[in-house]
């Protein structure tokens, strides 16, 4: 539940970065930092890492006994759900993700900035977004140099509603590792299992 959770937002948050934001608001990632990455929905509480740089992005988290990793290569428009105890990973298509998703495309969404707010110790300028259909809405909180310090978003699948809050704390800007945003070496490559945009 909580992988396909991070899967919607991470595709989430891709399209209003790289397609919305060419219309209206949120800077572009200007730097490489890593932060401690806290999910809040109906379902729990799910604490993790992320590392990002310009195009590239590798969140972590551990539900229960299970430890998985999704790293996003914007500059590939693909991404890659990583299995490390089974040394196994699944590739998504970025695009497809989005498209059965029902996610957002530049046309389909209303973004705009509303104020100014300190989050997490950070300075961030406060965006309000909707999709036109009204399926999904919320505000997104990005730092001058790119870093969505927090994102609230309301959504609707079906007769389904949900709240999903995603925070950053200790945010450290600096210089990652680029392996980080690979997928280790001897690793199996699986087939689609269920979780959309899955390329065979």
């Amino acid at each position: 539940m909580f992988t396909r959770l991070l899967a919607r937002l991470l595709v989430l948050s891709w399209v209003l970065m790289y397609s919305a934001a060419e219309a209206a608001s949120p800077p572009m990632l200007t730097v490489e930092y890593s932060a401690h990455r806290r999910i809040e929905s109906e379902q729990g509480v799910v604490e993790g890492s992320i590392a990002a740089a310009p195009g590239m992005e590798r969140s972590e988290m551990r539900t229960g006994s299970m430890f998985s990793v999704m790293i996003m290569r914007n500059d590939r428009k693909v991404g890659y759900m990583v299995m490390p105890t089974q040394r196994m990973y699944m590739e998504v298509d970025l695009a497809q993700a989005a498209q059965r998703s029902g996610t957002l495309t530049q046309d389909q969404v209303e973004l705009e900035a509303v104020g100014s707010e300190t989050v997490s110790g950070l300075p961030t300028t406060k965006y309000k977004f909707v999709t036109k259909d009204r399926s999904t809405g919320g505000f997104l909180w990005y730092s001058a140099e790119g870093i969505p310090v927090k994102m609230d978003v309301l959504s609707k699948y079906g007769s389904e509603k949900s709240r999903t809050t995603v925070t950053l704390h200790d945010v450290r800007i600096g210089e990652q590792d680029r392996t980080t945003f690979d997928v280790p070496e001897g690793f199996a490559r699986m087939p689609s299992g269920g979780l959309f945009g899955m390329k065979r």
